[in-house]
């Protein structure tokens, strides 16, 4: 049995499995559970999770792997990407219907490059379009065929000259029988036909699997471009992913496999998109990430097999064990195993819990222990372990709100929880502590912050992002508590914060350390 020095724990962020020498590592420790197969489903196109739920790990694994005649490739998309699409609309006036347009480009080019690249997937039969488009590309970059989003966003900037490229080689192919007049004022126009060209290349193309585009890097918005800027171009995106799965790649015919292109987004995200019929295509056409689980049945739950598989990857076998989690973690604490501790600190995503276990294995070997083969309890307890979670947590609501919010006015945020002296709070409390910060910032901000606007929209803001619970007493004299995370789900995605004379509020567990309000207990509901 391994250390714990020796044990690998892999990576808090999935896109390093992309890489190909840490492929091997990703496919041995992977769970393939429920979520997996869901996700093969043809009429799936949202894949919704909290930060840290594992969207991007399953799109990885999907992309590294052939799985069940479906193969998958991963796009992300950075602030360079988003930088270029704010430009075009200063430029050229981009309305959202041009926005859709744009991403309908983006998308059906990178699929095509997949195809071009991976010919062993595809029939030989029927590729002249797409050799034509290749053509077309490879003068227009005169290189090789391998854009990038960011390069892509260079043809829809000068789609006047790729659309006539691409008129050329079809009519070189004998695949053009008309004229077609082509211009800069004409964007629309332009995109519209780049678009036609790589629809119809993509439906003569015969599929022996599933090809499934997975597009990440939404949950991140750029610095430098509003809110609402932002979220009117990812309105365009999903309209355009709407589009395409429901129309383009629906109706092509006579192919085994199938074009799929699937959105990683964030429940928050998707509910400020505010798209026709939203909660019908979570119903029909989402994936849901719900990890959370009682503490009854903890060790029943994906989330324990996703640490238990982690914990016994590369262990030379040894028949009297059949649960490493337990050898590893024998302790308990009061009445709760050391998992339902990590529950109690975590927001039941696979990332906490390999955090905690990261975090934990870093203790120890800077204690010169780490050559025992359990964890320490005594490590857990301690404060470095405390204050290194907590740094982790806020850091993690920091990078969820950041997409609302500047650093400036999360540094505020913070600043409000520490006017609180306790772990829990009444209503009328949280009232009185709004009022008072409120006062404050006008004595030392030039302006007050949107958050600050109305205190019932901050008191939704700290519950939605789970920085703060809900006690209930019920009756009988019963205690519930509700945390957002818990409380989400496929058909209540934006849970409201309870209200009402029979609810007081508390901080979060993970965070309470960092906030320097000390130590105190929760238990998830049963």
């Amino acid at each position: 049995m391994k250390t714990i020095k020796e044990l690998k724990l892999g990576f808090s962020d999935a896109q390093n499995y992309s890489q190909r020498k840490n492929k091997k590592f990703f496919n041995d420790i992977f769970v393939k559970n429920t979520f997996l197969d869901s996700l093969l489903d043809d009429n799936i196109y949202f894949l919704i999770g909290e930060k840290g739920t594992g969207k991007t790990a399953y799109a990885t694994y999907l992309s590294n792997n052939s799985y069940k005649n479906t193969r998958g490739l991963t796009t992300f998309i950075n602030a360079t990407d988003y930088e270029k699409f704010y430009t075009l609309k200063q430029q050229k006036g981009l309305c959202l219907s041009d926005y859709s347009s744009i991403w309908k480009v983006i998308i059906l080019l990178l699929l095509s490059q997949f195809i071009l690249e991976n010919e062993k997937s595809i029939y030989p039969l029927n590729k002249s379009k797409l050799k034509a488009i290749q053509k077309a590309i490879n003068e227009y970059y005169s290189k090789a065929f391998s854009p990038e989003v960011s390069q892509i966003m260079n043809i829809v900037d000068e789609s006047e000259i790729f659309a006539k490229l691409l008129c050329k080689y079809s009519e070189a192919s004998g695949k053009q029988s008309q004229t077609i007049e082509f211009s800069e004022t004409k964007i629309q126009h332009n995109l519209y036909y780049i678009e036609k060209m790589f629809s119809n290349a993509l439906s003569s193309i015969k599929l022996k699997d599933d090809i499934v585009l997975f597009i990440d890097g939404i949950d991140i918005r750029p610095e430098k471009i509003k809110y609402e800027e932002y979220i009117e171009c990812i309105k365009g995106l999903a309209d355009a992913v709407w589009f395409l799965n429901t129309s383009t790649f629906a109706n092509i015919k006579g192919s085994d496999g199938l074009f799929r292109v699937v959105l990683l987004l964030r429940p928050d995200i998707y509910y400020s998109l505010s798209l026709q019929n939203a909660a019908a295509k979570l119903k029909d056409n989402a994936v849901y990430l719900d990890w959370t689980t009682t503490y009854e049945n903890s060790e029943n739950s994906i989330l324990y097999d996703v640490a238990n598989k982690i914990l016994s990857n590369d262990q030379e076998f040894d028949p009297n064990i059949e649960d490493y989690f337990k050898v590893y973690f024998p302790w308990k604490k009061d009445d709760r195993t050391a998992f339902m501790e990590f529950l109690k600190i975590s927001l039941s995503r696979p990332r906490d819990i390999l955090m905690i276990m990261q975090i934990i294995q870093e203790n120890m070997n800077r204690n010169n222990s780490s050559s025992m083969c359990s964890f320490k309890k005594e490590v857990y307890e301690s404060n470095n372990f405390q204050n290194s979670y907590s740094e982790y947590f806020l850091s993690s609501l920091k990078d969820q709100l950041s997409f609302y919010y500047s650093n400036n006015e999360f540094d505020l945020l913070v600043e409000f929880f520490k006017k609180f002296d306790e772990s829990t709070f009444s209503y009328q409390d949280f009232c009185t502590k709004f009022d008072e910060f409120g006062e404050y910032i006008l004595n030392n901000e030039n302006d007050i912050p949107e958050f600050m606007t109305n205190q019932n929209k901050l008191l939704q803001i700290l519950y939605d992002s789970n920085i703060i619970g809900a006690i209930e007493n019920a009756e009988s004299n019963a205690v519930f508590y509700h945390f957002s995370y818990r409380e989400r789900e496929i058909y209540n995605i934006y849970p409201k914060v309870p209200i009402g004379e029979n609810f007081i509020y508390c901080f979060h567990y993970g965070m309470y350390k960092k906030v320097k309000l000390g130590r105190y207990e929760l238990t998830p509901k049963s």
